[in-house]
């Protein structure tokens, strides 16, 4: 359903001119091909966890010991807080059209209460699926990228009237990257793990596994996100300030196929992909949990000193992991900078790397539910 209000055959130069934001709403569940509902998509909702996160990962904010209820409620309003920036920001540069007895102010307060409530509806899907279902915001990105991706790939490979040649070469290349992808996605580090008063003569140790890329595909999905937000802020004012050339520049700039954009784009998977790290392998919840049960690392004290050597291992690989997140995601957008059309075939690894991190997720979370079935009983 198209946004009321709104002149669909003008909504394809829009598109034309937002790249940018069409790929980061389709990589959060969104579309804003068809300026529907669902067009925002899960994306104020996913940045805003992530801005939780960062927030709670520091132990002097003191945010952790909130409630449960009390950090929901602050992440649902910051979550309408982003909400209401991208919504009104797209909404403002929207064609509308104006009908007699409906000011334009109503018209703007409409479309965008329509766009948050989409935003809040797919949240609350979100909820019902993890209570019900399987993935979580998994399967709602999942269908938002199966939907409309590998449509806008075919349609630039036709529009650039690439060879079968060539196809074929891309094609392999894709393949031994998929493998690459999935041996990397897979790949841990083990650190033996003695426990106090165990002794098993068929196994000395257990183990704690960190991930050599512990943040996977997120720092891709959350980078093309988070780069399109000062889009967004940018178009609310430019709507106030139609003459402003400096803000005309720095939309233009910000767009996606110039080097502000690729630079911004590179510094924010390396530091997503660092955070991520360190948030998806907390050494302090890790070392407190150790100490707790009785656990110990070889010639390591239990506390602080094995905190501190979790700490180390931690930030070597998230310091590996965020070197190969932007050479294989982010190096190949450098066709951008040549020509903007070779945009789809540039986001092509990091789409592979985004869908392998949500496929495995999605696997681990069916080998959980089914633990139980795989044991037979004795009589």
């Amino acid at each position: 359903m198209t946004l009321p209000f709104v002149d669909v055959s003008s909504i394809a130069k829009l598109n034309g001119d937002s790249v940018t934001l069409n790929y980061a709403a389709a990589l959060m569940g969104g579309n804003l091909r068809s300026m529907s509902f669902f067009s925002i998509g899960l994306a104020p909702w996913m940045s805003s966890i992530l801005i939780w996160q960062m927030f709670t990962v520091s132990k002097r904010l003191g945010l952790n010991k909130l409630s449960m209820e009390s950090q929901e409620k602050r992440r649902m309003l910051l979550t309408l807080a982003i909400a209401l920036i991208q919504s009104l920001g797209l909404v403002l540069n929207l064609p509308l059209k104006t009908v007699a007895g409906v000011g334009q102010g109503t018209i703007v307060f409409l479309d965008t209460l329509i766009l948050i409530a989409g935003t809040y509806f797919l949240i609350w899907l979100t909820d019902l699926n993890l209570s019900m279902g399987l993935g979580g915001s998994i399967m709602i990105v999942m269908v938002s990228m199966i939907s409309y991706i590998p449509q806008d790939i075919w349609l630039s490979i036709q529009e650039l009237k690439i060879s079968p040649l060539i196809l074929a070469v891309v094609g392999l290349l894709s393949l031994c990257f998929l493998y690459l992808a999935v041996l990397v996605e897979r790949a841990k580090y083990r650190i033996p793990i003695n426990k106090i008063n165990i002794h098993n003569r068929f196994k000395k140790y257990s183990y704690l596994d960190i991930r050599v890329n512990a943040a996977g595909g997120l720092p891709i999905m959350y980078a093309m996100t988070l780069v399109s937000i000062p889009q967004y802020f940018l178009m609310l004012v430019l709507f106030f300030q139609p003459n402003n050339r400096l803000v005309k520049e720095w939309i233009l700039s910000l767009a996606m196929g110039g080097i502000p954009w690729f630079i911004l784009y590179l510094l924010t998977i390396f530091i997503l992909a660092w955070a991520f790290a360190f948030i998806n392998v907390n050494s302090d919840q890790i070392a407190e949990r150790m100490q707790r049960s009785g656990e110990y690392i070889e010639n390591l004290y239990p506390g602080e000193a094995t905190r501190r050597y979790i700490h180390k291992i931690v930030g070597y690989f998230a310091f590996v992991g965020a070197l190969y997140l932007v050479l294989v995601a982010g190096l190949p957008m450098l066709l951008i900078l040549l020509d903007i059309r070779y945009m789809r075939l540039g986001m092509i690894p990091g789409m592979f790397m985004i869908f392998i991190g949500m496929v495995f997720s999605i696997k681990d979370e069916v080998d959980t539910l089914t633990l139980n079935d795989r044991y037979h009983s004795l009589f």
